[in-house]
């Protein structure tokens, strides 16, 4: 929950100097939980010892993916892509300075018949559906910067494949099946006392090696590099109230896909996304949050919008930043 402190215009003068030093860091420590982000985002950190943790629902529903020459097309075989997603999210605060994250993902995704609501008979039914634990995510977000209204965060991160990838058919198989190590800069500012807040992140993810486990045939291929430009702004109109404005880019480098020995096929994937989002804060340590997360272009990636819900829990942050924040 968001809270920007009022004041009687005669007392401005007095608590001036108290602002200044305690309630503009307690506001941006605010600003961090009211974030409208998976638990990777932002360049806040919490308080030692606090924990943040969220739970996500997703759902996308899609007749379109966007081709190689980056142009919304219908997916072929008359079929709808429909993916469903549950994310669990935890960070802690170590230090003042520095965060501790994780990510466990639960996917669900199958292509289904868009007219007659049946499942696609080609491909085999073995193809037609793929749910399970999906790849895990971690990270550690180091403060760099921390002043009354800039913060500089440096993000180190990595993403643990849970199985193998499954080439066919489009996008249905739920990991990457190898690692990614990520490097992110990202720099929040407030702009109290106007209460609005910007971020954004910018950085550039390795793509490891995915090796297949089944050695006939004997496949490997590397995905390219991707850079990730993440940028958002948020206002809260009133207390208890924030809404944002999102944006989301991946762009790859090419590399060279997965295929039969002797073919490759030389491919890259870009996606950017703008994400509108409401969060409510519905007690001093929860909040809901609605998003629609819009595709705006695209390369090889499905098109469409998804829809997410979810809720977070803050221990007493949210609760003690208003108490020291309130005069």
């Amino acid at each position: 929950m968001n809270h920007f402190p009022r004041t009687p215009h005669s007392r401005l003068s007095r608590l001036h100097q108290k602002f200044t030093r305690c309630a503009i860091p307690l506001l941006i420590a605010a600003l961090s939980v009211l974030l409208p982000q998976m638990a990777a985002a932002g360049a806040w950190t919490l308080e030692q010892g606090q924990m943040w943790s969220k739970v996500t629902v997703m759902s996308q529903s899609t007749d379109q993916h966007y081709d190689a020459d980056s142009n919304a097309i219908e997916i072929p075989a008359d079929a709808q892509y429909e993916s469903s997603q549950v994310y669990f999210d935890i960070r802690y605060g170590v230090t003042d300075q520095i965060d501790l994250g994780l990510q466990i993902p639960y996917l669900s995704n199958k292509f289904v018949d868009k007219d007659e609501s049946n499942d696609v008979a080609t491909p085999p039914p073995a193809l037609e559906t793929e749910s399970g634990i999906g790849d895990i995510r971690g990270f550690a977000k180091i403060n760099l910067v921390n002043s009354a209204d800039l913060v500089g965060t440096l993000k180190l991160g990595f993403k643990a494949p849970m199985g193998d990838y499954r080439e066919v058919p489009e996008a249905l198989s739920i990991t990457g099946g190898q690692w990614d190590f990520d490097v992110v800069a990202q720099l929040g500012r407030s702009f109290y006392p106007v209460p609005v807040y910007a971020n954004v992140d910018l950085g550039y993810r390795w793509r490891g090696e995915y090796t297949d486990s089944d050695p006939n045939p004997d496949r490997s291929y590397t995905p390219g590099a991707e850079f990730v430009l993440n940028a958002e702004a948020g206002y809260s109109p009133m207390d208890k109230l924030l809404v944002a404005l999102k944006y989301e880019s991946i762009s790859g480098a090419e590399y060279d896909a997965l295929s039969n020995p002797g073919q490759p096929e030389t491919l890259n994937q870009s996606v950017s996304y703008l994400a509108p989002t409401v969060l409510v804060g519905l007690h001093p340590n929860v909040s809901l949050e609605a998003q629609a997360r819009m595709t705006v272009s695209g390369n090889r990636y499905f098109a469409g919008s998804t829809y997410g819900v979810g809720l977070s829990f803050t221990g007493s942050l949210i609760e003690k930043v208003i108490h020291q924040g309130t005069p």
